[in-house]
């Protein structure tokens, strides 16, 4: 073969155009005969000679077309992985050499690359040519690439389809050993956040991974069904906590009923006997800080959960969300005797603290406890707030000054303060009323002429009567116009 091209190139390869053409179809058939045997380099070499299209090479493979070709008599199948491997590899080089982007040529360079590389695939994917879709989804089943093939739908945006696809490798109805696993399937739906694929599978992905489809739940930009999702979630405590704390605490929803149904659940975590010590310790500060912050659950229903239990501080908060302070105090105080925490409930409570260290002073001084020592360590406290006045009048006459003398001077160095800030203002104010006054004093001794050429400034009428009203600006307008102007 070799010597007879020889010849023929050395005899045709000078002559008319007619010749030429021969000398070129000579070309090819050595070049199939050459594909055939497997010396692939002088082969390919003959086809760029001739510039034979991609299209008539790739025909000779029938692990593209999935046909026997023929002539030449060879299966590229029936091959050695090697040897198909190399066979691969050289089309692969032809076809990007003749530089051919048809819809046919892309086809047929995606599956070359599924069949010699992976990693090349995916990257050939995610740049969306054209190809023949069926053919494709044909190829890629026929040879168990079920995971390129959820590749693929993804890409071309058929997100149902690649889901489904994964879900069969998931369920062990069809196998891939290239298969990532279930996270794949969850990286897809978080960069597609269509609602509705998320939605359908949502019961599915629970029933494989907890923890991977909280994962989803947590980050999607999706607006999911929170009320099926919670439904779903009922029979898994944990996670249905997890979620309520992703809807309320992270997402700050509005919803009540998310935000009683969180606290129905720390309750129902801490008056569990199999809570462990430390995750009830975690659990009780979560829903304190919830009782405190939230102003979105149904107080009168938690309290009532709440009460006749050992969860004191949680009574205290709730008491506190319906203005019922003097109660919230006394349960610290009496109940718990939990002074420290009366005095940061004072202090912690987002308005009234002055109202409530009155409280709890008259508390300290009432004589079923007679805590004259703690109600004086509070008086001097730089961070306790008082009305100085009702202090004053509540404190029993035989105490003697230099007692509360911290007290004392706080409350006078405020009063002073209050005093001389009150006349600055007060000042301010005066002259400001003073400015305005010469303003208008200034603006009302203006002249003004009216004349048959004046016309209002709003509805370019004439005045017809000697009434009128003068902007800053010198504009003049009919009385009844000024109330329309904005």
């Amino acid at each position: 073969l070799d010597q007879a091209m020889a010849l023929a190139e050395e005899t045709l390869g000078n002559l008319t155009r007619a010749k030429g053409t021969r000398l070129k179809l000579l070309r090819q058939r050595a070049a199939k005969m050459y594909w055939s045997r497997g010396d692939l380099e002088e082969a390919f070499s003959l086809f760029s000679k001739c510039g034979t299209a991609p299209e008539e090479v790739y025909v000779l493979y029938d692990t593209i077309t999935g046909e026997e070709a023929a002539p030449p008599p060879i299966s590229v199948s029936s091959l050695p992985e090697e040897k198909q491997h190399e066979y691969h590899t050289h089309l692969l080089r032809y076809i990007s050499k003749m530089g051919s982007r048809n819809e046919e040529s892309n086809t047929v360079e995606m599956k070359l690359l599924a069949l010699t590389d992976q990693e090349k695939v995916m990257t050939f994917m995610k740049e969306r040519r054209a190809m023949n879709m069926t053919s494709v989804v044909q190829f890629l089943k026929s040879r168990a690439m079920f995971y390129l093939l959820g590749e693929y739908y993804a890409t071309t945006g058929f997100v149902c389809e690649a889901v489904e696809q994964w879900r069969d490798l998931e369920n062990g109805s069809v196998t891939d050993p290239t298969y990532p696993g279930l996270k794949r399937i969850v990286k897809l739906l978080l960069d597609t956040n269509i609602q509705t694929v998320i939605m359908d599978n949502i019961a599915w992905l629970l029933s494989r991974d907890c923890d991977v489809t909280m994962v989803l739940l947590t980050r999607t930009a999706a607006e999911l069904n929170h009320d099926q999702i919670l439904q779903l979630l009922e029979e898994k405590p944990a996670y249905l906590l997890a979620y309520l704390e992703e809807l309320v605490v992270r997402r700050g929803t509005d919803l009540s009923r998310f935000h009683t149904q969180l606290a129905q659940q720390y309750l129902q975590v801490l008056l569990s006997p199999d809570t462990p010590h430390d995750t009830a310790l975690h659990t009780r500060k979560k829903l304190q800080e919830h009782l405190l912050r939230s102003d979105k659950y149904a107080v009168s229903l938690i309290l009532n959960k709440v009460q006749g239990t050992s969860l004191k501080k949680e009574q205290a908060i709730l008491h506190g969300k319906l203005q019922e302070h003097d109660k919230a105090l006394k349960v610290l105080v009496y109940e718990l005797r939990d002074v420290q925490s009366a005095e940061a409930y004072c202090r912690e409570w987002p308005s009234g603290r002055p109202e409530l260290h009155l409280l709890l002073l008259k508390l300290y001084l009432s004589e079923q406890l007679q805590l004259q020592e703690r109600a004086v360590d509070f008086l001097n406290d730089q961070r306790s707030v008082f009305n100085y006045s009702a202090v004053y009048r509540l404190l029993p006459s035989h105490w003697p000054l230099s007692l509360i003398e911290p007290f004392v001077y706080r409350s006078l160095g405020d009063q002073a303060h209050q005093y001389r800030t009150g006349r600055i203002l007060k000042g301010l104010s005066e002259l400001e009323w003073a400015r305005a006054r010469a303003d208008k004093v200034a603006l009302t001794r203006r002249r003004v002429k009216i004349s048959t050429g004046t016309y209002c400034a709003f509805c370019f009428h004439p005045f017809t009567e000697p009434n009128c009203s003068v902007a800053t600006s010198g504009n003049v307008y009919h009385p009844q116009c000024v109330g329309q102007i904005t």
